[in-house]
């Protein structure tokens, strides 16, 4: 931007109007106010600036930042910043409802200035380029699900970290090193996960038959921990059976997407007719399991899963025809994706970041329960991948996630 002309000598009404007009060309250099919008087609970035919900002067801007700097928006500092938001998915109803949970934080906090949104499309590439896009556009802070596989995306969180930019994974483990490679991991105990789905779908098979677990793309840790901590409640269990090998580094693929898991469950039905027990980590991908069996009219097993609607109402009508199985579900967990970005936001906008529990690796729990009572929710005009637990009441979440 170029200096002020000086003023001239003319006086009265000229004088007002050159100084007028002068001030306004200046403004107008500087770009003040406007909406920026740029996208990366290699590396599917957008940027998003945020405006604030009133156009009142600056009183009234500076009064929103002091609100929003105390009680439940303490994480809202009084720095303005770029926040970087990336999934290594981006693909389906989870990670678009994911996205929506972080920009609620984002959205309340009128420090975040701009967002820039990057999908990785599952592609550990996309996922590395679009971390150092955000980078380059002077991201602040980064939100990220490191869910592309394989941990691809140490690397360019590193080179976050040494940009001095908040680098907050969430959802999926990140591998690496925190203080090194990322600020703090906010996840899902998956492992624990893993182990309540096994015991629970174990218990309702009688402790013995013949289990199945799918997971999602191959390399992901999600799968990786979930599968994992399975496995070891099968060794628990000698009269289980897993009629498909997993471990941390294997499982049937699925990459969470419903029509290749409806296809590669027909197939394994197919080799193994009798399945007891089955686990997926992620509830819509059900759904589609739920599909293939009822397409070779075998019996729906017990299940355990994250939570679905499309998958609760399929619950609801096998029950009121007279063939209903056992549903466990745990919460979808979108909504943790609001405190890792208050965390983000905290840390590089010097607001105070929420005090997580077990350092941020937080036990779910069951979220519904068809044995116990809690039965799955149905909503026919809802979406069918619509997550209820992320309309859970701000006082519930936190009694979940954060400590005291």
């Amino acid at each position: 931007m170029s200096a002020r002309p000086e003023r001239s000598r003319v006086k009265g009404a000229a004088l007002l109007v050159l100084v007028a007009l002068l001030a306004a060309l200046v403004l107008s250099a500087c770009g003040g106010g406007s909406s920026s919008s740029s996208s990366s087609s290699s590396e599917s970035a957008t940027e998003t600036e945020t405006e604030p919900e009133s156009s009142g002067g600056a009183a009234e801007n500076e009064g929103e930042t002091e609100t929003a700097a105390s009680g439940e928006n303490a994480y809202c500092g009084p720095e303005g910043i770029t926040l970087g938001i990336q999934d290594g998915g981006g693909l389906n109803s989870w990670s678009k409802e994911s996205l929506e949970q972080v920009q609620i934080a984002s959205k309340a906090c009128p420090s975040v200035e701009k967002e820039i949104i990057v999908d990785a499309d599952f592609e550990p590439q996309k996922a590395v380029s679009g971390i150092q896009s955000m980078i380059s556009q002077g991201a602040n802070a980064i939100v990220l699900i490191p869910d592309s596989g394989n941990c691809a995306e140490v690397p360019a969180m590193r080179q976050a970290v040494q940009h001095d930019i908040v680098v907050v994974p969430w959802a999926a483990n990140p591998c690496g090193t925190e203080g090194t490679d990322w600020t703090k991991y906010i996840d899902w105990d998956t492992k624990a996960a893993g182990r309540e789905w096994a015991e629970w779908v174990i218990e309702q098979m009688g402790g013995k038959g013949k289990l199945l677990y799918e997971g999602g793309p191959a390399g992901n840790t999600v799968s990786s921990n979930a599968a994992e901590a399975i496995a070891e409640v099968v060794e628990e269990n000698p009269g289980v059976e897993l009629v498909e090998p997993i471990s941390g580094e294997e499982w049937p693929v699925t990459n969470w997407d419903p029509a290749e898991t409806k296809k590669l469950t027909s197939a394994i039905l197919a080799k193994h007719p009798e399945i007891n027990g089955l686990i997926n980590d992620y509830g819509a991908s059900v759904e589609a399991e739920v599909q293939a069996f009822q397409a070779a009219g075998k019996e729906i097993p017990a299940i355990g899963t994250a939570e679905s609607n499309a998958l609760a109402c399929s619950w609801k009508e096998e029950k009121e025809n007279g063939h209903e199985f056992p549903l466990m579900t745990i919460s979808s967990r979108n909504w943790l994706g609001q405190y890792a970005a208050q965390y983000a936001i905290a840390e590089a906008s010097g607001g105070t970041p929420p005090a997580l529990k077990n350092n941020g690796i937080v036990n779910l729990g069951q979220w519904e329960n068809s044995v116990s009572g809690k039965e799955p929710k149905c909503d026919p005009s809802a979406g069918p991948e619509t997550s209820f637990s992320n309309q859970m009441s701000k006082a519930e979440m936190n009694k979940i996630a954060l400590e005291g």
